[in-house]
Formats: structure tokens, C-alpha cells, sequence
């Protein structure tokens, strides 16, 4: 019982991920009116990206609960090579962002420089999350009565996995 409701919750996760990837850009490129700077475009690129990485190491976790001859170090590896193209993508993103603040005229106006720092921040919070300490608890019920209860940030299942992976 326990191993089909994480079937099931996993299966959602990595779903809900890979939905995002095309989600949050049309989404956030609709509220700041379909008008991107290259700051906004730029500051979209480790949101997604991150979001794939993600949906992907969902979908391997997800393989590897239900098939035990699945390779599932050959998707850390993957995800381990990943890791510092992100967090450059992520810094490269926020440093933009700051960039357009501070100069007149970068963004076209309305709401795009929310948008930008929107996704900015939220590549930030994403390669968090996945690479270091999970932030999401409010998904699933021990983890949510986890946190209320103050044991703080545990590390993130994919760092457990890439601490693992990367010890082999």
C-alpha cells in the first residue's frame, strides 16, 4: 500500500514538473504582456531548465521504485553534470535581473520586471530545493508536520541520491 501511494505521488510530481516547463513561461510571459526583454527571456532559461531537471529525476525515481534493473545512476549522472551549468544559468539570471533594476529603460514596463525577478528567484528556490535542502513540504503531510515541528531544512532526496551517487 505504502509503495503505490508513492507510485502515485511520484508520478504527480514529475508530471506537475514537466507541465511547468511550458506553463510558467507562457504564464509569466502573459503577465508582462507578451513584451520580454532579454533579461526576462534570460531569467526563463534556468527556471526551465531546472523545472526539466527536476521532472526528470522524478520520473527517475519513479522508474526505479518500479523496476529494479533500471539504471538509475545513469540519470544522477546526468543530474550530477547538471548541477553546476544551473547554478551558473541561475547566478547569470539573478545578476541580469540586478542589472535591469538598476538601468532605466531595460525593461519594456508593465509587469515584466515582476516577472523576471519572479523566475529568477524561483530558479534560485528550485535549485535549492533539488541540489541542496528541500523547501517544499507543504505537499505532503509528514513533511509539513516535519517542518511545523522545527527540525528544520532536511537535505533534499535528490542530494541524498547525488551524495550517494557521487560516493560510488
Amino acid at each position: 500500500m505504502a509503495k503505490a501511494k508513492l507510485k502515485q505521488r511520484l508520478s504527480g510530481y514529475w508530471k506537475m514538473e514537466a507541465g511547468n516547463v511550458l506553463l510558467m513561461p507562457i504564464v509569466l510571459a502573459f503577465l508582462a504582456g507578451w513584451n520580454l526583454s532579454w533579461v526576462t527571456i534570460l531569467s526563463f532559461v534556468p527556471m526551465m531548465m531546472l523545472l526539466i531537471i527536476g521532472a526528470y529525476y522524478w520520473r527517475a525515481k519513479l522508474k526505479q521504485l518500479e523496476d529494479r534493473s533500471y539504471r538509475f545512476d545513469a540519470a544522477m549522472q546526468i543530474i550530477s553534470t547538471s548541477q553546476v551549468p544551473a547554478l551558473i544559468l541561475t547566478l547569470l539570471a539573478t545578476a541580469a535581473v540586478a542589472y535591469g533594476w538598476l538601468t532605466p529603460g531595460v525593461f519594456s514596463g508593465g509587469w515584466e520586471q515582476g516577472v523576471a525577478t519572479f523566475a529568477a528567484v524561483l530558479a534560485g528556490l528550485e535549485y535549492i530545493n533539488y541540489y541542496h535542502r528541500q523547501l517544499q513540504h507543504f505537499d505532503h503531510g509528514p513533511d509539513f508536520k516535519r517542518l511545523l515541528a522545527g527540525k528544520g531544512l532536511r537535505p533534499s532526496q535528490m542530494a541524498r541520491d547525488l551524495q550517494a551517487y557521487r560516493r560510488t
